[in-house]
């Protein structure tokens, strides 16, 4: 099964571009974990339902953390990936 995809995108406030991270792999778990305490923190979560590019059922997580949570940095953006399989498969 694959795993769940976390994408990290992070903008700062002295620089007009974006920083994009390395997705990194995680389990189902553990992004629900993170999730929960997004939510719990106040961060705006947004889930979605849709298809990869190659069909597949997946969910995507949207996680946005405004301003005031770090020192020079305007957002944080993370976005996971969570195939429906593994939901389903809990």
């Amino acid at each position: 099964m694959r795993p769940v995809l976390l994408h990290t995108l992070m903008r700062r406030t002295t620089d007009v571009r974006t920083v994009a991270y390395r997705p990194e792999r995680l389990t189902v778990d553990t992004a629900r974990q993170i999730i929960r305490r997004a939510r719990r923190s106040a961060a705006v979560v947004r889930v979605y339902e849709t298809t990869d590019r190659d069909g597949n059922n997946i969910h995507l997580a949207h996680v946005h953390f405004g301003p005031g949570r770090w020192n020079d940095v305007d957002s944080v953006t993370d976005i996971y990936e969570i195939p429906t399989q593994a939901l389903t498969a809990l």
